[in-house]
């Protein structure tokens, strides 16, 4: 009975959308607007307005449905989101925010990307090891590319040809032609140790593999970083193969390319550092203490902020001294997950899990303010035109 009751209070509390005192419906004018929030456990994805804070519309997408990451397509015209527990992908339309479409994908669908034009999202699929293709004028599903291995997060080219997923059960990045919608190479980031050839039910029943191939500003290499083999290879995109391979800390997460490009900071979750990598010269020029369990980074002010998800701490550092510039303390035994950045730089918009709560942070002075009931266990956020939109 308790459960009924509860199920029918998120129904009816996260419905959609929110309505003024008088009876019309919310209307979203302008998607630059607002912040997405997902959140995982009410089973709804939430729109915030930037300029007032204040939550203007939800929309429930089902019951155990269990939203990871959501984006907005480059247009503003919709927004996707995929269901880990429903095995479902669900398309809303922005303007309204009302749920459009649901369709079926593979198993326990994660990380997702959107092509430039808007015109097709791309769903990974951890679990069925492959990546679901829907079209977003027909709003079907084309089909379901397999051939991967525990694919995680998507990167398109700017000129939307090619997309490069990323395996964390594998240590390759995959090739996709977007054209076709085909699987053409696989890129190695470096080879196997022989240790693991000789025991491999030792050395790799857990892989952990490449979480994300991150692109530079100009679009023209990929960093991706190799948990198992404590290095980030990069990946030449006209050529698709590995010019370099630079050694980082132990079990990197990703790269994620500073605002003017010229960066790549990596946190390394088995050492609880990171490391700072010259795009230019392809070679760590830093590396610095940081914390445990780290899953982001955004920038601002030539300040890198290295979410920890464990110690309710962000950890900032001067790119320019390249030297630690202090720690923000959000919180007391919170769960922070990802932030975005707001398109001029100067927020950042941070989710909290266990508090349901969002963290807008000051990227000039540190400072930051509590937007509180965001949704149940929110798990990221994501502002069209914003400088990091990422997932875990």
């Amino acid at each position: 009975m308790k459960k009924v009751v509860l199920f029918l209070f998120t129904v009816l509390f996260f419905c959609q959308p929110l309505k003024k005192s008088f009876g019309e419906e919310v209307v979203i004018k302008d998607p630059r607007s607002v912040c997405v929030i997902v959140n995982r456990d009410s089973n709804d994805i939430s729109f915030m307005d930037l300029k007032t804070k204040k939550i203007v519309g939800r929309v429930f997408l089902g019951k155990w449905v269990n939203p990871h990451m959501a984006a907005m397509t480059p247009d503003g015209r919709r927004v996707v989101t995929g269901g880990t527990r429903a095995n479902k992908a669900y398309i809303i339309d922005v303007a309204t925010m009302k749920l459009i479409k649901t369709i079926p994908v593979d198993i326990a669908p994660e990380h997702l990307a959107v092509t430039p034009d808007s015109r097709f999202y791309y769903q990974g699929n951890p679990d069925g090891d492959s990546v679901s293709i829907i079209d977003l004028v027909s709003l079907k599903l084309i089909k379901n590319l397999r051939g991967f291995a525990e694919p995680l997060n998507i990167t398109f080219l700017p000129d939307g040809s090619k997309a490069y997923v990323a395996n964390y059960g594998a240590h390759w990045v995959g090739v996709i032609d977007v054209k076709r919608h085909e699987l053409l190479k696989k890129i190695r980031i470096r080879a196997v140790p022989g240790v693991s050839k000789l025991d491999p039910k030792k050395y790799l029943s857990d892989i952990r593999g490449i979480s994300n191939a991150s692109i530079t500003r100009d679009g023209r290499y990929l960093y991706a970083a190799d948990g198992d083999l404590g290095v980030v290879g990069v990946i030449d995109t006209r050529e698709d193969k590995i010019v370099k391979v630079i050694k980082v800390g132990a079990d990197p997460w990703r790269a994620y390319p500073s605002s003017d490009g010229t960066k790549m900071v990596v946190p390394n979750n088995g050492d609880e550092t990171i490391s700072i990598i010259d795009i230019k010269k392809n070679k760590v020029v830093a590396t610095l203490e940081a914390g445990p369990d780290m899953v982001g980074v955004n920038f601002s002010h030539n300040k890198a902020f290295v979410i920890s998800n464990s110690s309710s701490f962000v950890y900032v550092y001067d790119l320019k001294k390249l030297k630690p510039a202090g720690r923000i303390k959000i919180g007391t035994n919170l769960e922070l997950q990802t932030a975005a950045t707001s398109a001029d730089g100067e927020k950042m918009y941070l989710t909290s899990a266990t508090d349901h709560s969002l963290y807008i942070i000051d990227g000039k002075t540190n400072e930051f303010e509590r937007v509180a009931d965001v949704g149940l266990y929110p798990w990221g956020s994501f502002v069209l035109e914003g400088r990091d939109n990422y997932c875990h």
